[in-house]
């Protein structure tokens, strides 16, 4: 049987298919969870906001979100599938993200995503080689490092890696033989290293006064600092 909570009852929650909720976040009013398998699990973290939908469409999966995350989207799980947020994570409007068939899509701390982004580790249907039969595009992880500013429209595709301290360009599209490496800018379709060494920081230009230059984190050579 389905279980579906809504707005402001999604908080500390169980029930006899095992599902459960862990916390107490802030939700807008249209937010929701549904449950319509077992054993799943929702962890919200403390100073969590959530606005948007999670989807358990069957058994032993779960979300979390780490403190003072924020997340506003639709997030759809298959079969044994798990999706994770670190500290101070935050989505704009419309985050999308899909996993399937055991895959996971994970998150690290200080994690901004602007509007309408894609993330998934699925392909929704399978497709299968037409001679050998074989199947050709099964779902995989999805792994996203600390600090890492992902732009506007972004499709991160099955088996992805993005890099600690990254930055990707709007409407870029990461793929599984490209990997992101750390403290880079990365843009286009498929996403590709276009600087090297970088270092972003999270100051609203709209809101703040931005200094001219920053201290270096960076060697010659070698990364020295994080």
């Amino acid at each position: 049987m389905t279980a579906i909570l809504r707005g402001h009852d999604i908080r500390d929650y169980s029930d006899a298919n095992g599902n459960s909720i862990v916390g107490a976040p802030a939700c807008s009013p249209g937010a929701s969870i549904e449950f319509k398998g077992a054993n799943c699990r929702v962890v919200f973290g403390t100073g969590s906001k959530f606005g948007g939908a999670i989807v358990f469409h069957r058994n032993n999966s779960s979300v979390s979100m780490g403190k003072w995350a924020w997340y506003r989207g639709r997030i759809t799980l298959g079969l044994e599938c798990a999706v994770s947020m670190g500290e101070k994570f935050y989505s704009g409007f419309d985050l999308q993200i899909s996993t399937a068939e055991g895959a996971g899509v994970t998150f690290g701390d200080d994690v901004l995503i602007a509007n309408q982004c894609r993330i998934r580790a699925d392909d929704s249907h399978p497709i299968y080689d037409g001679v050998s039969g074989e199947r050709i595009n099964p779902s995989r992880s999805i792994a996203v490092g600390d600090h890492v500013w992902i732009g506007q429209e972004v499709f991160v595709m099955p088996g992805s890696t993005i890099g600690s301290g990254c930055v990707i360009g709007a409407r870029s599209v990461v793929t599984r033989s490209r990997p992101v490496p750390p403290h880079t800018l990365a843009l286009g379709s498929p996403a590709t290293v276009h600087r090297e060494k970088i270092n972003w920081v999270r100051t609203h230009l709209q809101m703040n006064e931005i200094p001219d230059s920053v201290p270096s984190i960076f060697s010659a050579d070698e990364l020295v600092g994080n």
